[in-house]
């Protein structure tokens, strides 16, 4: 039998058998991309990964983007503003806007206290006006890439190569998923069939499956090294939890940076601006934390101002510090 683009034993096959067929090709295309992008990635557990020195002064928006990418770096900023009562939630769960301006020379005050970063979240908000966090997430586009050439150069995560060929590795398998399903309602087109109904949903269904599992938000992944894993293992471990300890901005906002859960989010003021802006579900035990919250949203300026005489020098130390990772 010679085998041609219009007839071979794949376009051949019967409806129902190529569908079988098809659903057993689109999930071994998915595991084999997933091994294969994983193989992407050296193993860097036999490397040598001897702990260093921690750094005297740490960027907390880079610890949230090494622990969960752009999102997390994202949400700090947005508590952050939140906590010198500079942003407040929308009356949707998704919204937000600044609060409106009573007394414009302490609004100067407090942004005069922001880094880089915090100043291009505020700007990307309005007064009176609520809007989503989707433009500030794009405008925090840039910061991601530098935070991601500073841990590949530390060795925290893993090189552009091995990105590139994973993500080379997504872009194949995408292609080979859907052209299949591509070439056969084709050829069935051209045979004349138009009972492909099933076949055309079965291809977007999982085309769209391998893109969100591979390729969507890939820019924003973060693969550490074993170096990276080690790195913030032990800054986690190094960092005080203690009520006096998470009063201190710095801490508070390192410690939130690397949590992985929302534990923490009530244990310290500042945690709990997570709460105000729908970050986090305030948990049953806490319920009288959610009054504590509601009155630094109604009196934010308040609560910042009598933190700065304590607070001043770590403050102004995490912006100097945020600066210097997020704004360039």
């Amino acid at each position: 039998m010679t085998w041609t683009v219009m007839s071979n034993p794949i376009v051949d096959m019967y409806g129902p058998w190529f569908l079988l067929f098809y659903l057993i090709y689109c999930i071994a295309i998915m595991i084999a991309t997933g091994m294969i992008s994983l193989r992407c990635y050296p193993d860097t557990s036999r490397s040598d990964n001897k702990p260093g020195l921690l750094p005297s002064h740490i960027d907390p928006y880079f610890l949230a983007w090494l622990q969960s990418g752009r999102e997390k770096v994202l949400q700090l900023a947005m508590m952050r503003l939140s906590y010198s009562g500079l942003l407040v939630p929308g009356s949707k769960s998704t919204t937000y806007m600044l609060r409106p301006v009573t007394n414009p020379e302490s609004i100067q005050s407090k942004m005069q206290e922001l880094n880089r970063l915090e100043t291009l979240v505020f700007s990307c908000f309005e007064q009176q006006h609520e809007q989503s966090k989707e433009w500030a997430f794009n405008a925090l586009a840039p910061t991601g890439r530098n935070f991601r050439a500073k841990a590949q150069k530390e060795g925290l995560v893993y090189s552009a190569t091995s990105e590139s060929l994973s993500a080379m590795v997504a872009w194949i398998g995408f292609i080979l998923l859907t052209g299949m399903g591509a070439y056969k309602l084709i050829v069935a087109w051209g045979n004349g069939y138009h009972n492909v109904i099933f076949l055309s949903l079965m291809m977007l269904f999982f085309g769209w499956i391998h893109y969100r599992i591979f390729l969507r938000h890939r820019a924003d992944r973060v693969h550490l090294t074993n170096k990276g894993k080690i790195f913030l293992e032990r800054l986690n471990a190094s960092l005080p939890r203690d009520k006096k300890s998470l009063k201190k901005l710095d801490i508070a906002m390192a410690v939130v940076a690397l949590s992985t859960s929302n534990f923490i989010y009530s244990e310290c003021s500042f945690g709990q601006h997570a709460y105000l802006l729908n970050f986090a579900v305030l948990p049953p035990s806490g319920a009288s934390g959610r009054g504590a919250a509601g009155g630094n949203s109604s009196s934010g300026g308040a609560d910042s101002d009598s933190s700065s005489s304590s607070d001043s020098g770590s403050s102004s130390g995490c912006s100097g510090c945020g600066g210097c990772g997020g704004g360039d």
